[in-house]
């Protein structure tokens, strides 16, 4: 992961990581995308009021990066938007670049502004890049806004006499918060 704005962080910044402005491989990743016949599909990273919308472009023939994505969020059928959904946040998945580019790794980009947190995902798998990245933009807006962001994952088992219990783990990657599930 690399940070490609001047907004404050402690991450590594993509010219000191890769020598280069990220203003070159952002033009180039459009305008690849603009040649692709592309997966489109909004979603709400967060629950009730408390996260961030967005829309998430990939190219169809990486359907199930984009099935796995909408899988991971709450996504957001297009009639089921309101004039009240707004978009802060934008994945823009470009695979091939990963080879291309990046010499086979698996790269993320954030390209933070005021109003729009962009998320640049070089890579073929849903879980950890795109799904943390969605996590970097809930921190940022959480940061902003006054409310914390949990890095969780939550069980609710419901007894033989229906009695429910949720259970939160919340912790670190490879913590086992997936292996709860």
């Amino acid at each position: 992961m690399s940070i490609a704005d001047h907004l404050p962080s402690d991450k590594k910044r993509f010219k000191d990581k890769f020598g280069y402005d990220f203003q070159k491989i952002k033009s180039e990743t459009l305008s690849w995308l603009k040649d692709q016949e592309l997966a489109v599909f909004f979603y709400f990273a967060g629950m009730g009021n408390i996260g961030v919308g967005g829309m998430a472009i990939t190219p169809a023939n990486a359907g199930f990066f984009a099935m796995g994505l909408s899988m991971l969020q709450n996504h957001t059928p297009v009639n089921d938007l309101t004039t009240e959904f707004h978009i802060g946040s934008v994945i823009y998945v470009a695979s091939t670049f990963r080879h291309t580019h990046f010499n086979g790794k698996q790269v993320v980009v954030h390209h933070r502004s005021e109003d729009l947190h962009e998320i640049f995902s070089y890579n073929l798998y849903p879980g950890p890049r795109a799904k943390k990245g969605l996590y970097g933009a809930l921190l940022t807006k959480g940061e902003k806004e006054g409310w914390i962001t949990s890095h969780c994952s939550t069980v609710q088992v419901v007894s033989p006499y229906d009695n429910s219990t949720t259970f939160m783990h919340e912790g670190a990657s490879g913590d086992g918060k997936s292996g709860q599930l």
